[in-house]
């Protein structure tokens, strides 16, 4: 049972963690709901097994990791906007009335998501919780020069450069 754009909160359980900013749910009816965090972009992680050349970048296993920490096994609300491209829902995930989506931001396990020029960041109070995590070098925060995920899809994965200073 996926949900329409605009459509009400949605209650299921996590039951598997694709990566830093994909999960999938267990909805009542025992459908699955594939669900995008919005506004935030979790450190790729390798698509090797599917595509050639698409190597992950540095923190994404740790970024899958956390969220996993945050979500897996618990009961979530999805409060969804959109399916993006690949037909996912793309919701704020909350746990307890916590959002996972600005959790991962906060421990620098995620950007808040200024792709295409911010086009995809609903929830602007994420930037003040990505600068705190940065000046507080938290997750891939540590790292000298962290390349956020659009930057590393357009010059690994689109132009193949994956050793150009990335």
């Amino acid at each position: 049972m996926a949900v329409a754009a605009g459509a009400a909160n949605v209650q299921g359980r996590v039951v598997y963690v694709d990566d830093g900013d994909t999960v999938v749910m267990l909805l009542a009816d025992k459908s699955q709901m594939k669900v995008r965090l919005a506004s935030i972009d979790a450190p790729e992680s390798s698509h090797t097994n599917k595509e050639k050349g698409r190597v992950g970048q540095p923190y994404s296993e740790k970024s899958k990791q956390y969220l996993a920490k945050l979500v897996k096994g618990l009961d979530v609300t999805a409060r969804c906007f959109e399916k993006d491209r690949y037909e996912r829902d793309v919701c704020d995930l909350f746990v307890g009335g916590e959002s996972a989506n600005k959790q991962m931001v906060m421990a620098g396990m995620a950007w808040a998501n200024q792709s295409s020029g911010g086009r995809y960041l609903r929830d602007k109070s994420l930037m003040k919780h990505e600068e705190a995590a940065r000046a507080a070098r938290l997750g891939l925060w540590k790292g000298a020069a962290p390349v956020p995920p659009w930057e590393w899809r357009k010059v690994c994965w689109g132009e193949g450069r994956c050793d150009a200073g990335l």
